[in-house]
C-alpha cells in the first residue's frame, strides 16, 4: 500500500511538473529598473495554453507583438462585467485609441466589434480563438471573464487580474493600453 501511495505521489508530481507554467494568477512583478517580467514568468503563450488566435480577417496572428507591451482582455459577448469594464475604458479613453489592447473575445474576433463600438473604443486589436479546441483550452485556464493579462515587451506575463477591477485599478491597466506606460 505504501508503494502504491508513493507511486501515486510521483506520478502526480511528474504530471504537475510537465504542465507547470508558473502561477498564472500571480503578480510576476517587473525587474527593478526595467519594464519586463523576470525570465521565470510564463510567456503569453504558456499562460493561455498555446492557443491559436485569429484576427477579424480570419488570419492567424501572434498573441504577442514582439517588442511591444500589451494588455490582453479575455472577454465574452454575454459577460456583463466585460461590458462594464469596456464602458469604464470608454469613459477613460474619451476618444483616444487603445493600440495596446488586445480584446480576445471567446466567441470570436467579430463579436468584439459591437462591444467596442458600443463604448466608442478604437485602436484595439480584435482577436478570437481559432476554433473550439482553442476556446476550450482558454476557458479551462481562466475561470471567468473578464480576465486581464499584462504582457511585457518580451512576451512574458507581468500580471494577471481575473474579474472586473475597480476603477482605480483599471487606471493602471488603461495607461498601458494607451501607451502612457509599459506595465500596470
Amino acid at each position: 500500500m505504501l508503494v502504491g501511495l508513493a507511486c501515486t505521489v510521483l506520478i502526480a508530481k511528474r504530471a504537475t511538473a510537465e504542465k507547470h507554467t508558473g502561477n498564472l494568477l500571480a503578480d510576476h512583478g517587473v525587474v527593478a529598473g526595467t519594464d519586463t517580467a523576470p525570465s521565470t514568468a510564463p510567456t503569453a503563450e504558456q499562460a493561455t495554453g498555446s492557443i491559436t488566435v485569429v484576427a477579424l480577417n480570419g488570419k492567424v496572428v501572434p498573441l504577442h507583438t514582439k517588442g511591444e507591451p500589451a494588455i490582453l482582455m479575455i472577454s465574452s459577448r454575454t459577460c456583463p462585467w466585460c461590458k462594464r469594464a469596456l464602458k469604464d475604458l470608454g469613459v477613460m479613453a474619451a476618444g483616444r485609441p487603445l493600440p495596446r489592447l488586445k480584446l480576445l473575445t471567446l466567441e470570436g474576433a467579430g463579436e468584439g466589434v459591437a462591444m467596442l463600438a458600443q463604448e466608442q473604443l478604437t485602436g484595439a486589436q480584435l482577436i478570437g480563438p481559432a476554433g473550439g479546441a482553442d476556446r476550450q483550452r482558454l476557458t479551462s485556464r481562466y475561470g471567468g471573464t473578464p480576465t486581464f493579462v499584462a504582457i511585457d515587451r518580451n512576451g512574458r506575463v507581468v500580471r494577471t487580474l481575473p474579474g472586473y477591477p475597480i476603477a482605480e485599478e483599471m487606471k493602471h491597466w488603461f495607461a498601458v493600453m494607451v501607451g502612457d506606460q509599459d506595465d500596470p
